[in-house]
C-alpha cells in the first residue's frame, strides 16, 4: 500500500482512449464505454467521467503491477486471460480493501464485492471465470477478512 500512495501523486488522469486501446478491442476484450484504463502512470477515462477514490486505488494498483514497462505488462495482460484474470484480482482486492476502511456497512461492502465480482467474470475480461469464482478470489486476495 505505501507504494501505491506514493504514485497516486505522480499519476495523470487522462479524459481519452490509451495509447493501446486499439490493441484491446483486437484482443477480443469487450471494453464498455465507461471502462478505465491506466497505462504506465496516467489512468485514462475515455468518458470523462469523475473517479471515485476506490477505483483510483484500483487503476494505482496496476500502475505498480506494469512497472517501468507498461508495453510488456500490457501484451501479456492481452495474451493471457489468467495473467488478466490475476492482475485484476489483486487491483480488485486493493479496491476492496479501501472500501472496507472507510464503509462501516457489511452490505454494501458485501454488495460491492458482487458487482466486483461481475464485472471481473465478465465480458470486458474475457469471460474467463465464473461470478462465484470471481468473488472469493478477490475476498481471498483482500487483506479484510470481514
Amino acid at each position: 500500500k505505501e507504494n501505491v500512495r506514493k504514485i497516486k501523486k505522480a499519476m495523470k488522469i487522462k479524459n481519452e482512449k490509451p495509447p493501446i486501446y486499439d490493441q484491446i478491442v483486437q484482443a477480443g476484450m469487450n471494453p464498455s464505454l465507461n471502462a478505465i484504463y491506466t497505462y504506465g502512470d496516467s489512468i485514462y477515462v475515455p468518458s470523462g467521467r469523475t473517479l471515485p477514490d476506490d477505483i483510483i486505488k484500483h487503476e494505482e494498483t496496476h500502475c505498480v503491477q506494469q512497472g517501468s514497462d507498461p508495453d510488456a505488462w500490457w501484451s501479456r495482460y492481452l495474451d493471457d486471460p489468467y495473467f488478466r484474470i490475476q492482475q485484476e484480482t489483486e487491483a480488485y482486492a486493493v479496491q476492496y480493501d479501501f472500501i472496507c476502511e472507510t464503509t462501516k456497512d457489511r452490505n454494501w461492502r458485501d454488495k460491492t464485492l458482487r458487482r466486483m465480482a461481475g464485472a471481473l467474470s465478465g465480458s470486458m475480461y474475457g469471460n474467463v471465470i465464473g461470478s462465484q469464482s470471481a468473488y472469493f478470489m478477490i475476498k481471498n486476495k483482500a487483506k479484510t477478512k470481514r
